[in-house]
């Protein structure tokens, strides 16, 4: 079964209001203010060695100019650093030595190496890295005039010379600084990943052992439908069948002697033979549909075992049999493309019926039973209904005058529900017991149209 993704958690980063195109605008400028001292610097020196003055307010000559150019471009490269990372950080390494430009773009290259690629690759590129900003650090502190170096302004050196341990320090705290960044970003987001993963099994567990404890319940209540009302049908069945040979050995007795044998005699062990037949193969067919549903049970998921066993193509033997057995009924069924309703549905209907006649045959087995089945997908619905009597002494059945329902009809009710149905029952003023159900009428995808 497929699984809910975890819910998302604020990092510190987005508490900090410093998301994506927070993090990329803040990269980007560093990129430009590096490129705008580094691009300074270079320019003024070139108009000095030129003999063009040393006045830092004058336009850059054209040379400055491209470099600013190619600056400001490198600096829209950062929005692509999680694409290109290797990529990014080459371009930065060369753009620092040819170009005398910042090593900014550089340590935001090797960084995101870090974050995002393996080891491997941040052991190659991390001594270029090192390298470029050591020379970038070293120009930057060598500059002249002091006043033009980033380094100086911002040690507050302008005018006080450096000693050689000044660029070491400064680079290893700049390689340092963005190194240890990339391996903080890397291990949150190694932890988010671990605590998604956690998340994911905790869900996958809760799953499984909520399947394996309906399993459990299944398994259970199987071996206690088998055990009990198996062992009672099993007895029912060999009753059944002893009291069909009693009543066939009858039979062949009177029919060895017709000189003393009494006609209604006769009918009676032939009536006796008969229900007896009736009974061994209804608990035939129960035990039949007991071991469909234990596997059912059982077997949840498998849709061979779970498939409909009794849909409205079966109706006509359900009916044959009840009047076999001896209810007075009287049913008129007509649905039209019976056999495209969807089978879950279909089979609800035939299980209403079912139920239906049962509650008839255990509460009034002498009174006639009116029984009626329309619909179609041209009326949208499957209505179903069943008329009788109540035999008088149960009639008013309660002192208020109101049937209560049973367990059968209870079930019938959660079926109809379960599938968007309704369901009426009551005893009108003349003891006519009366139950309406109504069924959507549902078509199964594809489903062949004939008529049922």
């Amino acid at each position: 079964m497929p699984l809910s993704p975890p819910p998302a958690r604020p990092d510190l980063l987005r508490r900090l209001g410093l998301g994506r195109r927070g993090r990329t605008l803040g990269l980007a400028t560093l990129v430009v203010v590096d490129a705008a001292f580094t691009i300074s610097a270079f320019d003024l020196q070139r108009r000095i060695a030129l003999g063009l003055g040393s006045d830092p307010s004058a336009p850059l000559t054209g040379l400055g100019g491209t470099i600013s150019v190619l600056g400001m471009a490198l600096a829209v490269t950062v929005v692509w650093r999680d694409r290109w990372p290797v990529a990014l950080t080459l371009v930065g390494s060369a753009a620092s030595l040819l170009a005398h430009l910042g090593p900014t773009l550089a340590l935001i290259g090797l960084m995101t190496v870090i974050r995002l690629r393996p080891w491997a690759r941040t052991y190659q590129l991390a001594p270029l890295v090192v390298l470029v900003t050591a020379v970038a650090t070293w120009r930057d502190i060598d500059v002249e005039p002091r006043s033009m170096s980033f380094w100086a302004i911002f040690l507050g050196q302008e005018g006080a010379p450096h000693s050689w341990w000044v660029p070491v320090l400064l680079t290893v705290a700049a390689v340092g600084g963005f190194v240890g960044l990339g391996l903080w970003l890397r291990t949150r987001a190694d932890l988010h990943t671990a605590e998604d993963v956690a998340a994911s099994e905790r869900q996958m567990v809760t799953t499984l052992t909520d399947q394996v404890s309906r399993q459990t319940e299944r398994e259970r209540l199987a071996r206690e439908i088998h055990d009990g009302l198996g062992h009672n049908l099993s007895i029912l069945s060999v009753h059944a069948g002893a009291l069909e040979a009693m009543a066939e050995a009858a039979g062949d007795e009177l029919v060895e002697r017709p000189e003393g044998a009494d006609a209604v005699e006769w009918r009676t062990a032939a009536q006796l033979k008969e229900s007896a037949q009736v009974v061994r193969e209804t608990a035939a067919k129960s035990v039949s549909e007991l071991h469909s549903l234990l596997n059912i049970l059982r077997n949840p998921g498998d849709a061979d075992v779970a498939a409909p066993t009794k849909t409205l193509r079966d109706l006509r033997a359900l009916i044959d049999d009840s009047v076999t057995a001896g209810m007075p009924l009287v049913a008129t069924v007509y649905v039209e493309d019976g056999e495209a309703m969807d089978p879950p549905v279909a089979q609800a209907a035939y299980r209403i019926v079912q139920e239906l006649l049962t509650n008839a045959r255990k509460h009034a087995a002498t009174v006639p039973v009116r029984l009626t089945m329309t619909g179609g997908p041209a009326e949208g619905e499957l209505v179903i209904g069943t008329a009788n009597h109540l035999p008088p002494p149960r009639w008013p059945p309660t002192h208020d005058g109101e049937v209560r329902p049973g367990t059968g009809l209870v079930g019938i009710r959660e079926r109809v529900e379960h599938y968007g149905g309704d369901m009426q029952w009551g005893a009108d003023a003349e003891a006519v017991f009366r139950v309406s159900v109504r069924l959507p009428w549902t078509l199964v995808d594809g489903a062949d149209r004939r008529e049922a």
